[in-house]
């Protein structure tokens, strides 16, 4: 059973942000303005991410994860692994990775001319998020993506023609 993961990430940590989105995880960002009321509106469901001991000692009674690798993908492995986070868990390239809302399926007519020529005619599935427009598609970036994720749950990358690729 797929178990749901709500995460709110530090502004230091927007390419984390970036992987868990592309993961499938509901993933809030932090804005760069320490004006925001970011962290005062936010979900007391969420786990914190962070690697500011301001924030970890703020919200101790939550137990944030204080993320202590600089390479976004160590911290990625970081998350997955102290949160027990199995390969189940994840639902691929089901989010935007720029604003985190949940991706639909769109018709391939309806992108015409939106993406370049080449990609059109190769790919018959599209994807586009309702918030900020971004159209996605199977391409390369996803393959690498799944290369990683399989290296990290020591599965095998799975055969799709569904990831995406983003314009």
């Amino acid at each position: 059973m797929k178990r749901k993961f709500h995460f709110a990430a530090d502004a230091a940590l927007g390419k984390l942000a970036r992987h868990l989105r592309a993961a499938g995880f509901d993933t809030r960002s932090a804005p760069q303005s320490a004006q925001s009321d970011f962290w005062q509106t936010l979900d007391p469901k969420r786990i914190i991410l962070t690697r500011t001991t301001n924030l970890r000692r703020r919200f101790k009674d939550r137990h944030p994860v204080f993320i202590r690798e600089n390479d976004p993908w160590r911290q990625f492995l970081q998350v997955m692994r102290e949160l027990k986070i199995k390969a189940d868990d994840l639902d691929p390239f089901s989010r935007c990775v720029v604003c985190n809302c949940r991706l639909r399926e769109t018709d391939r007519q309806m992108v015409k001319g939106r993406v370049p020529d080449y990609v059109w005619q190769r790919h018959a599935r599209f994807r586009t998020c309702d918030q900020c427009r971004r159209l996605y598609w199977a391409g390369s970036h996803p393959v690498r993506m799944e290369e990683r994720m399989a290296a990290i749950f020591s599965t095998q990358p799975r055969k799709r023609n569904d990831e995406c690729e983003t314009t």
